[in-house]
């Protein structure tokens, strides 16, 4: 079953308002949060505040970008990509039963290499016209469909993905969905992933009968 991966988001969700969006996003049974903080000094006391909240809802608290961040705080969960820490310092750094995702944007050939080198998922994006990220690299559905069938650890999409265009991602078996403006927006955060939930829950029950 398609999992929702959930990621903060400088502007939509600053400091002020950051604690209130992540404990709204775990009551709704999320169990990926990404802190995605592209400030150049991150605020230390709200990633172990969000540490500790994922922890006490069982999610996984995932930090982006900085391995040495993620050691400070005591966070076991990282995601990495071009340009950042490598693969191998960060699982030196954090362990061998650290969760490590690395995005391969729109290339198979990462995808497999990062596999062999012992991530724990990779992700493809953007799929869709990312309003966050307007200028990211754009992937194609049939590269998601061929990294399913290559890869043998989760596969994650990112980019543009909300209730207009997740059927296309879920019809993929993709692993983990990652969605940044549509959590946030067009209603209150509840509201929507109830609405993208509602999406990945019929779409699973329609598979399931199709099995019967």
């Amino acid at each position: 079953m398609s999992e929702i991966y959930a990621l903060s988001d400088d502007i939509l969700s600053p400091d002020e308002l950051i604690l209130s969006h992540a404990e709204q996003i775990l009551k709704s049974g999320i169990k990926l949060y990404q802190y995605r903080n592209k400030k150049a000094v991150k605020n230390e006391q709200i990633a172990r505040e969000l540490l500790s909240m994922c922890e006490n809802f069982g999610a996984k608290f995932i930090i982006n970008d900085d391995a040495d961040f993620a050691y400070k705080i005591g966070a076991k969960c990282l995601h990495i990509g071009k340009g950042d820490s490598s693969l191998s310092y960060a699982r030196r750094l954090l362990g061998d039963d650290a969760f490590i995702g690395v995005s391969c944007y729109d290339s198979l050939d990462l995808a497999i290499r990062a596999e062999q080198n012992g991530a724990n998922y990779v992700a493809f994006g953007a799929v869709f016209p990312s309003l966050t990220k307007p200028n990211t690299t754009r992937v194609g559905l049939e590269t998601l469909k061929k990294a399913k069938e290559i890869l043998k650890i989760p596969v994650c999409a990112i980019g543009g993905i909300d209730t207009s265009n997740i059927s296309q991602i879920l019809a993929l078996n993709i692993d983990y969905i990652a969605i940044v403006r549509a959590i946030y927006e067009p209603k209150s955060i509840s509201e929507n992933l109830l609405n993208l939930q509602h999406i990945i829950n019929k779409k699973t029950t329609i598979i399931i009968n199709n099995k019967i």
